[in-house]
């Protein structure tokens, strides 16, 4: 059996960016990308949970490269996988600061936030 490495991109990504970690690996690793779609934390989790249940019976070891919002995603929500080393590279550690931050910027409260679901910002990010 393999051992694999799953490279999880961040925002505007993609997956073909693993291939540039085939360099640093012998043969007994398979270099994958994790082409996920989830924009939000709550899509991610059911996305992200599903995809490692998927794979991690065909690997006898798991190695994680994760860049900035897949970084996020995957400290959040694969916390109890199988993974054994694990390199996250510009990780978002403080999410909710982020957040505030982008609300502040736009003068938008939580209570405005909490009634309208989203809110388009004028800098091209959705607040929701």
């Amino acid at each position: 059996m393999k051992n694999a490495v799953i490279y999880v991109h961040g925002k505007g990504g993609n997956a073909e960016e693993a291939d540039h970690y085939k360099q640093f690996f012998d043969d007994s690793f398979e270099i994958i990308g994790f082409d996920y779609k989830s924009l939000n934390p709550w899509d991610a989790k059911i996305e992200f949970r599903n995809y490692f249940h998927s794979i991690i019976s065909k690997y006898n070891k798991i190695y994680l490269i994760a860049n900035s919002i897949g970084a996020y995603f995957s400290l959040i929500f694969l916390f109890d996988m199988p993974i054994e080393k694990a390199m996250l590279i510009s990780p978002i550690v403080d999410m909710e600061s982020i957040i505030l931050n982008m609300m502040k910027c736009e003068n938008v409260t939580e209570d405005e936030l909490m009634l309208e679901k989203e809110i388009e910002t004028s800098f091209g990010e959705s607040l929701s």
